[in-house]
């Protein structure tokens, strides 16, 4: 009973504090590379890091903890992710708390190759707290909500419920360093130390690397360096669960500044000679964060707001947890903690943004239209190099995918760009450990498009 009381806490440590589904996603994406490699010269359809992040490393920061090759099964705190929800005896609570509906819109789309029925029968065996989309030629044909926005108040998970959305954060990060390129004010060649001349390893890194996960950084979210760790929860049991919530509340709950990071991160060596490997980086993306505010002397959620947000009207979208109507849960096994959502400045260029369904949409389709930047940059962005990674975005073939995972959040958008087929799934709860019926939304996501598109 203890080891498996100290797999459990391992697990929990490394995933509580993740913002972008890091290692775990890693592994959620190695498997479906390889099934999406099979399936897609039959479907055209494939997909996506890490619960060694996101339930395998700490990234909370996503994140609340992360997104590597064993990274994404789930977006940065576990390295990202058989019960339910709630133990068998809390089944009551879960027919009443949990209840699902489903909505369709598909307005002159009645010859959808998406299968619905299927949708239909698989959600119905599963526990999901969320909202899922689907939208084919740029119409929305399915949609599902389920579970609750707001336990306490039992208020509904709605397609116009924000949630936090982790390290899809990402995108936006990194449209935003290439906007500054057009601009001339930085290049993917430079050197990290014509930005940040005192992180440690700033000669050996360029700008490339940090955008492509390719720079060797250790990740803020699996080093403890936070104040978080695995090992600090190496020998908890179930009577020290307590004092692990409250550790938990203390962390993420408390604002750090990148200059802070900066020189944290500065103590670590790199793990590998930039360019050589792929690992999925929370702190790559935190110190891009800290050179678009350096370039141009706006906080980050500034400039997102009025460089990419305004421009697009994309208006149920935010750089900030202000706007959240949705409480996140963290579920592992038994237990369930409701715990705050974690600092901003902890998520940040990695994982601050929040946002609707809906909104994230429209997001994807100023993607797939190339808007805010020149065809050039959008190439930089969708080539995937040699390790399916590119700006922000995991790339197979036509296809670009992304997870993330905050506290309390699990999420997922998948994009085909040939046949434009997306699939978003936003979920306000984070599960831990492996758990068959409450999947990750990367997971969904996955069951989607190998068994519902014709």
């Amino acid at each position: 009973m203890k080891k498996s009381v100290k797999i459990l806490a391992g697990i929990l440590s490394l995933s509580i504090l993740m913002a972008s589904c890091s290692k775990n996603e890693e592994e959620t994406r190695s498997t479906r590379r390889t099934t999406e490699r099979e399936t897609s010269e039959e479907t055209s359809v494939t997909t996506e890091e890490s619960s060694s992040e996101e339930t395998s490393t700490s990234e909370t920061t996503e994140a609340t903890t992360t997104e590597n090759t064993t990274e994404e099964t789930t977006e940065e705190t576990t390295s990202e992710e058989t019960t339910t929800e709630e133990s068998t005896s809390e089944t009551t609570e879960l027919t009443s708390e949990e209840t699902t509906t489903e909505t369709t819109t598909a307005p002159g789309n009645t010859d959808s190759a998406f299968d619905k029925g299927t949708a239909e029968k698989y959600f119905n065996g599963i526990t999901f707290d969320g909202v899922a989309l689907v939208s084919q030629n740029r119409e929305v044909v399915w949609t599902k909500e389920s579970g609750l926005a707001d336990r306490e108040q039992g208020i509904p998970n709605k397609m116009d419920t924000v949630f936090e959305m982790g390290s899809i954060t990402k995108q936006f990060t990194a449209v935003a360093i290439m906007q500054l390129v057009e601009q001339g004010l930085i290049s993917p060649e430079d050197t990290l130390d014509k930005y940040i001349p005192e992180y440690s390893h700033a000669k050996e890194i360029t700008i490339h690397q940090l955008l492509n996960m390719t720079s060797g950084i250790s990740d803020y979210l699996e080093t403890g360096t936070l104040g978080f760790s695995m090992t600090d929860f190496s020998q908890i049991d179930f009577t020290k669960l307590d004092a692990l919530e409250q550790t938990v509340r203390a962390v993420v709950t408390k604002p750090i500044t990148g200059d802070w990071l900066i020189e944290q991160m500065s103590y670590f060596d790199l793990e590998f000679t930039p360019g050589t490997q792929f690992k999925y980086c929370n702190t790559n993306y935190y110190f891009l964060g800290i050179i678009i505010e350096r370039l141009t002397g706006m906080k980050y959620d500034e400039y997102i707001r009025k460089n990419i947000l305004e421009p697009l009207d994309l208006t149920e979208l935010y750089p900030d947890i202000d706007h959240l109507t949705s409480k996140g849960r963290t579920s592992l096994l038994f237990w369930n903690f409701d715990f705050p959502s974690q600092d901003p400045s902890i998520s940040y260029a990695v994982g601050v943004m929040t946002g609707t369904a809906e909104g994230l949409l429209k997001w994807e389709y100023a993607v797939l239209d190339g808007k805010l930047l020149k065809k050039e940059s959008w190439d930089k962005i969708f080539d995937g190099g040699a390790f399916g990674y590119g700006y922000g975005f995991y790339v197979i073939g036509p296809c670009i995918e992304h997870s993330g995972m905050t506290l309390g959040y699990n999420t997922n958008v998948f994009v085909n760009r040939e046949t434009e087929d997306i699939i978003i799934v936003l979920s306000n709860v984070q599960t831990l450990g492996s758990v068959p019926t409450q999947p990750l939304s990367a997971n969904i996501s996955e069951y989607l498009q190998k068994h519902c598109f014709g």
